[in-house]
């Protein structure tokens, strides 16, 4: 069952994903509405960021690219792996093309002391990738990004609460600033005031300019849990846009800890047995 965010009810249990976004644990909530104090505000951020996966789980999805002129290009499909170690966020990718080849693999790794990616091209060594290189693609003809998936600047160290809006639901905003030099230089997200959750997340550069918006579109239900079924990502210039829809979730469980090892990556991953499509 699908549902638009529009129409959530505030019946939503508390494992929504987090776009890793990836299913949480719900964070502690301040009273509807109201405006935080700054460190009301940075103790809410705590919250969020070390929230866990409930469940290790695994996702099938299709990313199809839609240019603002022409006709949209064919679904490149792909699988996620995610889970929880200690205080690090692991998530693992494998893309394949149009033509059903292998694209890009990646893991990233995401924590308190930073965050970290690592991508093979093609099936080559798994390289790591330094704080400076570019956004890769997650595929040819795509704007969708690891970056977009792993979400680093939710535990970017410069970043300030700035105020508690309504975004189709009530949100807490936050800044966060890059390191200088890197880009995007700053992303400004938003965390539902409710259950935790990000579902709106604007990435700017060094003039201020918006670039890119990353914006929750859907949610579902699996084994009565809600969790992200589509998301969008926005070039800001170009006014392309990418739809990621996940059609298949697998739950529970646990994987071979060498899942996220990066030196797997020019080989596939296993993949559970319990996919249901959503």
């Amino acid at each position: 069952m699908r549902t638009r965010l529009l129409s959530l009810s505030v019946r939503w249990v508390a494992c929504l994903i987090a776009l890793g976004c990836f299913a949480q644990s719900r964070v502690p909530s301040a009273p509807a509405l109201d405006q935080l104090t700054p460190e009301q505000g940075l103790a809410f951020l705590a919250g969020f960021r070390t929230a866990r996966l409930n469940s290790a789980l695994c996702l099938r999805f299709e990313v199809v690219h839609k240019p603002r002129k022409g006709e949209s290009l064919p679904a490149v499909k792909g699988t996620l792996w995610a889970t929880s170690h200690g205080s690090a966020q692991l998530l693992r990718g494998e893309i394949n093309d149009a033509q059903g080849k292998p694209a890009l693999a990646f893991i990233t790794v995401k924590s308190a002391q930073g965050s970290r990616v690592w991508v093979s091209r093609h099936g080559a060594p798994a390289q790591e990738l330094d704080n400076k290189t570019p956004l890769i693609p997650l595929a040819e003809g795509l704007i969708l990004t690891p970056f977009d998936l792993q979400l680093p600047f939710t535990h970017w160290p410069a970043t300030a609460y700035l105020t508690t809006e309504k975004r189709r639901r009530p949100v807490h905003t936050f800044d966060a600033l890059n390191q200088i030099g890197h880009e995007p230089a700053k992303v400004n997200y938003a965390i539902d005031h409710v259950y935790g959750v990000l579902i709106q997340a604007s990435c700017f550069d060094t003039n201020g300019k918006k670039t890119r918006t990353l914006q929750v579109e859907e949610f579902s239900k699996v084994d009565e849990q809600w969790m992200l079924a589509a998301c969008s990502l926005l070039d800001e210039t170009t006014r392309d846009a990418d739809l990621l829809r996940i059609t298949e979730a697998a739950l529970g469980g646990s994987f071979a800890p060498s899942t996220f090892e990066p030196a797997t990556l020019a080989q596939p991953a296993a993949t559970p047995a319990n996919f249901k499509k959503l």
